[in-house]
């Protein structure tokens, strides 16, 4: 099943907060309405029992069953919310019902408190009275009747009282299609900027890089793209490509030069031993054809070299742009895996800057290191693809490490390779400890993962220039080479220990930095 684009999960991402604030926004405006609606019910219900009560009072005359079940009839149907209208008779033994509209419930006794209060002609009485059941609330509330300054009864009137679900019901649907609204308006709004931040830079690089792969070294990005991340990835992949065809440029010139020297000395030599022309000849058709070999070689190498290296960083920036993909949250830490894609893409263009040097010893820097800080910023970097590829690391530093002489960036290609040798020799997934220690005069590092292992022809070669034994496409033969390269340059030793079915370890050995 292909996955979501990048712009419709952020699209589902963005709009599902956008609910959950919706959702709140609508319940809370519900609550505030209906403490609204509920304080006019209540008031109106009051002003409805004492204009009755005020009724009865100024006619007294119609202080009869008949006359008063007319009425309580009349005012219940008054409205929708008005559940009964009661008409009580005072008498000796307390207030006895009277009247009570047609579809009234059954009436309840008033609270006792309440009785003396309206005994004493007191306003509008209102009694809180408990919902019957869970979706409905009531308000009761009395009103005295006073004939001739005399109290003879009382009106009741029972209010239903909206709550927050009805009022939310009667809006649900429309809070349903501004959601609905919502999400398609994010869909497209985030479409359009991802096309045209995100989807059409992208689609050029990969184009160029395309190109690039099927050897055109004029292979550019040359529309133009704005000044942001993408922007400073097409710059460099430009700067990257010119540099390469300096170099291509370089080795055909000194290729010429070595062949118009080697037909100089061949021709001398045809000059003074005629007897040996045949030989000469056939020595400078050698010749060319070995110098013809050595310039398809060192093309290979040289890219084969480079897209080694250069694969490297790549595949920690896209460990680190699946990882965005799949969840984007806003803190700290995808803050740092952004730091570490710009990190490594500054590494893209030193490698490059490299190139040459990497075929002479002693071009490096050597300044004093601390391997285990060295490694640490390692497994920050390597931390999204061991996760990706199922592979749980496990370190142990030892503290209190002297320095080294060396190259930073030199070092962490080589600890780079080392742990894609063990990924690539645990392809389902394993363990890769990582350790250093202080052995003598010597600082020591150790890469050991529980992979496939090697027998013993296999180990005896892995440091000779292109054997592999990875599939075609997949590997160079050059990762270790390099490892041994840059490793002599540092005076530093490596050595492999291996069986088929029980892993690889690695061990490593740099002489310890003496500070003035």
């Amino acid at each position: 099943m292909p996955s979501l684009k990048l712009h419709i999960k952020t699209a589902l991402l963005a709009s599902a907060v956008a609910l959950v604030l919706l959702t709140i926004s609508f319940l809370v405006i519900s609550a505030n309405i209906a403490s609204q609606i509920q304080a006019e019910q209540k008031e109106l219900a009051k002003l409805q029992a004492e204009n009755l009560a005020e009724n009865l009072s100024l006619f007294p005359e119609q202080f009869n069953a008949g006359d008063l079940q007319q009425l309580t009839n009349l005012v219940s149907g008054a409205r929708p919310n008005l559940v009964t209208v009661r008409v009580w008779k005072l008498e000796n033994t307390g207030f006895v019902e009277l009247a009570a509209a047609a579809d009234s419930l059954p009436s309840e006794t008033i609270p006792l408190e309440t009785q003396n209060a309206l005994r004493s002609g007191a306003a509008s009485q209102i009694v809180n009275r408990q919902p019957t059941d869970a979706d409905e609330s009531r308000f009761r509330i009395f009103a005295p009747v006073v004939v001739k300054n005399k109290v003879s009864g009382a009106v009741e009137v029972v209010e239903r009282l909206d709550t927050v679900s009805s009022i939310a019901a009667r809006y649900v649907t429309n809070l349903i299609w501004i959601a609905l609204a919502t999400i398609v308006l994010m869909t497209a709004a985030f479409y359009l900027l991802f096309q045209n931040l995100v989807y059409q830079p992208l689609d050029k690089l990969l184009t160029a890089i395309e190109k690039a792969k099927t050897g055109n070294l004029s292979a550019e990005i040359s529309e133009k793209i704005k000044q942001d991340e993408f922007g400073q990835l097409s710059n460099n992949f430009n700067l990257m490509m010119s540099q390469i065809r300096e170099m291509t440029a370089e080795r055909e010139q000194q290729n010429e030069i070595l062949q118009s020297k080697v037909g100089e000395a061949t021709i001398e030599l045809k000059q003074k031993n005629e007897q040996l022309e045949t030989a000469n000849l056939e020595l400078f058709r050698t010749t060319r054809k070995m110098s013809e070999m050595e310039r398809l070689a060192a093309a290979g190498q040289t890219a084969a070299q480079f897209a080694h290296e250069v694969g490297t960083p790549l595949n920690l920036i896209s460990g680190h742009v699946q990882l965005l993909q799949t969840s984007l949250p806003m803190d700290s830490k995808e803050a740092n895996r952004l730091q570490t894609i710009s990190t490594q893409i500054e590494r893209i263009e030193q490698i490059v800057r490299e190139m040459l040097d990497r075929t002479r010893f002693g071009t490096s820097e050597h300044i004093p290191l601390n391997l285990n800080e060295l490694l640490r910023k390692i497994f920050d970097a390597i931390e999204p693809t061991l996760e990706e590829n199922k592979v749980e690391l496990v370190t142990n530093l030892a503290e209190n490490l002297p320095l080294i002489a060396g190259d930073a960036n030199r070092l962490q290609q080589v600890f780079l390779n080392l742990v894609n040798n063990a990924l690539d020799a645990m392809p389902a997934g394993g363990k890769l400890e990582i350790s250093t220690a202080l052995a003598k005069n010597k600082v020591a590092v150790e890469f050991a993962d529980n992979g496939a292992g090697m027998n013993a022809e296999t180990s005896a070669n892995i440091f000779q220039p292109l054997f592999t034994t990875k599939e075609r496409g997949r590997g160079t033969g050059l990762g270790l080479v390099v490892v041994k390269q840059i490793l002599q340059e540092h005076e530093a030793e490596i050595t492999v220990e291996s069986k088929p079915g029980k892993g690889t370890r690695f061990h490593l050995t740099f002489f310890i930095e003496h500070l003035s």
